[in-house]
């Protein structure tokens, strides 16, 4: 079986009656394409900003069979028309990217979006590394770790960011992760190495 794609949209200044608009037109063409929600909200309404300082940041994580689906979907007739719904309602960043064999959790899972630029690329690589090995000892997985060069800018300018998405099977899990102090310890040695912010989204439920 194919590896899964992610699509990742984030979001600022927005026009919420254009989104609300733009927003109900998507579920039968994301459906039509074969994707779906993971998750999904604003600030404080599901997306809770961890560290940085992208704190008006709405955010849509939804997976497609493939990453290859993805551009099927966003360049569809059926998306280009629901897209005029949203004109002059924010400024958005979309990207598609590859994931691995690790699949999202069922339930009602949270996603742990970091989206970094090193500025020392060696030093964040170690500590991206004990990051994984602490992950791995609780069980949870990153459903997607992508390179900017890896991943398809779909819209937006930001350029040069690299994205990890870990999930984890609840949102009590993530923030008892996020606050242990080793893990505090940790993120701030990457801050010293990286420019980083990292979002906690509540995942939308599925059986």
């Amino acid at each position: 079986m194919a590896a899964p794609g992610y699509l990742l949209v984030l979001g600022h200044s927005l026009e919420m009656t254009k989104m609300a608009q733009y927003s109900a037109a998507l579920p039968p063409i994301y459906q039509k394409f074969g994707g779906f929600y993971l998750g999904i909200g604003g600030p404080g309404r599901g997306v809770e900003l961890l560290e940085g300082a992208w704190f008006d940041h709405s955010m849509v994580l939804a997976q497609f069979a493939s990453k290859a689906d993805i551009p099927k979907f966003w360049h569809s007739p059926e998306y280009t028309e629901a897209k005029q719904l949203r004109k002059g309602a924010g400024v958005f960043n979309v990207f598609a990217m590859q994931g691995n064999s690790h699949a999202a959790p069922k339930g009602q899972p949270s996603f742990m979006i970091t989206i970094y630029r090193p500025f020392d690329e060696f030093k964040t690589n170690e500590i991206n590394a004990r990051e994984d090995a602490k992950l791995e000892a609780r069980g949870v997985n990153f459903i997607a770790k992508a390179k900017f060069a890896e991943t398809e800018r779909l819209e937006g300018d930001m350029m040069d960011f690299d994205f990890r998405i870990a999930a984890f099977p609840t949102q009590a899990a993530a923030t008892n992760y996020w606050n242990e102090p080793s893990v505090r310890a940790l993120r701030e040695e990457r801050q010293k190495a990286a420019g980083v912010n990292t979002f906690l989204v509540a995942g939308v439920p599925r059986k």
